[in-house]
Formats: structure tokens, C-alpha cells, sequence
């Protein structure tokens, strides 16, 4: 059984006749020991109160933690993802300019290659300009050789 403060000040005791107490100096220590009793009570309420508090506060700091500890878990995957899709970017980047330059390297070479072959029609041209020249030329000569033979006659 819990004693509370009302208790204390509504107990009643016998009081004998010979070696009893002093029921005035009974009533006082009873009156003093309710008046403990209801301050520690206060006290008590007080403090269980506070605690109320405080674990409500733990609670809400212990929220507020795996909240934090949650974004920070998701921020640490929002970076990997993104890094990971950056470096698949930076492939793909890559593996298209390497594509690019191989595209502009073969284009080049068959640049090179018309023109080497445009190089070498000119040659025979110029070679056949020169080869008809003389042709022209000579005949030229043998009619002028002709024309004064006759002239000389």
C-alpha cells in the first residue's frame, strides 16, 4: 500500500494510559513528516514530469538523427548514381569521338587517295599534252622542211 501525505495527517493512534505519547508532539511529527511527504511528492511529479520531457525530446533528436541518417544514405546514393551516369556519359563521349576521329581519318585517306589519283591523271595528261606537243611540233617541221623544199625549187 502506497502512503500518501493525507495519509500521515488522518492517522489516529491509541493512546494508552501509561508510557503512551504526547499526542500534540504526534500530531507535530505527523504534521512535519505530511508536509516531507507532499514535498517529495511535488518533487516527484516535477522530475517524472521533466523525464516525460526529456524522453519525448530523446524521441524527437532520435527522429530527427535517423532522418538525417536516411538523406544522408540517400544523398550517398544520389551521388554514386549520378557518377555512375556520368561515367557512362564519359563513355559514351568518347567512344563517339573516337568513332568520329576514325570516321575523319578514313575520310581522309580516301581524300588522299582521289587526289593522289587526280595527281597521277594530271601527270599522264600533262605526258600526253607533251607526247602530242612534240607530235605537233615535229609535223610542223617536216611541213615547213616541205613548204621550203618547194619554195626552193
Amino acid at each position: 500500500m502506497e502512503l500518501t501525505p493525507l495519509d500521515i495527517r488522518n492517522q489516529t493512534f491509541h493512546t494508552k494510559h501509561f508510557g503512551g505519547y504526547d499526542p500534540e508532539e504526534v500530531k507535530a511529527f505527523l504534521d512535519t513528516a505530511a508536509a516531507a511527504f507532499e514535498q517529495n511528492a511535488r518533487v516527484r511529479t516535477d522530475l517524472t514530469e521533466r523525464l516525460k520531457i526529456a524522453e519525448e525530446r530523446v524521441g524527437y533528436y532520435r527522429q530527427i538523427e535517423k532522418t538525417i541518417q536516411d538523406a544522408v544514405v540517400t544523398m550517398q546514393r544520389t551521388a554514386d548514381d549520378a557518377k555512375r551516369a556520368a561515367e557512362k556519359e564519359a563513355e559514351i563521349i568518347i567512344a563517339e569521338a573516337k568513332a568520329k576521329a576514325f570516321s575523319e581519318v578514313e575520310n581522309i585517306k580516301h581524300q588522299a587517295e582521289a587526289l593522289r589519283k587526280e595527281m597521277e591523271q594530271l601527270k599522264q595528261l600533262r605526258a600526253n599534252y607533251f607526247i602530242r606537243f612534240r607530235a605537233m611540233v615535229h609535223s610542223q617541221e617536216e611541213l615547213l622542211l616541205a613548204m621550203e623544199k618547194d619554195f626552193d625549187k
